[in-house]
């Protein structure tokens, strides 16, 4: 009963199954074709962030007494399915639902759908979009209204 308690204490899987309210079923294998599935595992974060596990992501399932009831999750690392979203160990970053933002290299960089803004010792840039304040074009493209030749007062952007 010992050997078996000590070999059901760690397995690792792929996630299989994500429900919001239930976590994670794992596939632990397969037998005659059908995914063995671990029970529902709840979500392995707690605190003010969501930051869900996805089908086929590894992970290592560990239940101390044996029983996968009592289970917690582990990431495992990255696989073919789900590739490490980049190739510089000394960078930090985050990549899901089309959003990436990177800190490397003393920058912090966020894309989001064609629009990148970098803040670095340079400054702030903005690429691609459009930049506004309070539903003003505050960009480059931006035009300024009653423009009077000389040391006048221009009008606000439009």
């Amino acid at each position: 009963m010992l050997k078996t308690a000590f070999g059901n204490s760690i397995k690792t899987g792929a996630i299989e199954e994500v429900d919001a309210q239930k976590g994670y079923r794992v596939k632990l294998g397969e037998t005659d074709g059908e995914p063995f599935l671990s029970p529902w595992i709840a979500h392995p974060e707690s605190g003010k962030s969501a930051i869900w596990l996805k089908k086929g992501d590894p992970v290592s399932v560990v239940s101390p007494s044996g029983d996968m009831q009592n289970a917690t999750l582990y990431r495992a690392g990255y696989t073919g399915l789900r590739p490490s979203p980049s190739d510089n160990v000394e960078a930090n970053v985050f990549e899901d639902a089309g959003v990436r933002i990177s800190v490397e290299d003393g920058a912090l960089t966020v894309t989001a759908g064609g629009v990148t803004f970098t803040v670095s010792a340079d400054g702030l840039n903005t690429t691609g979009g459009q930049v506004s304040h309070d539903g003003k074009n505050i960009g480059s493209t931006h035009k300024h209204t009653d423009v009077t030749p000389g040391a006048a007062t221009t009008g606000t952007p439009e």
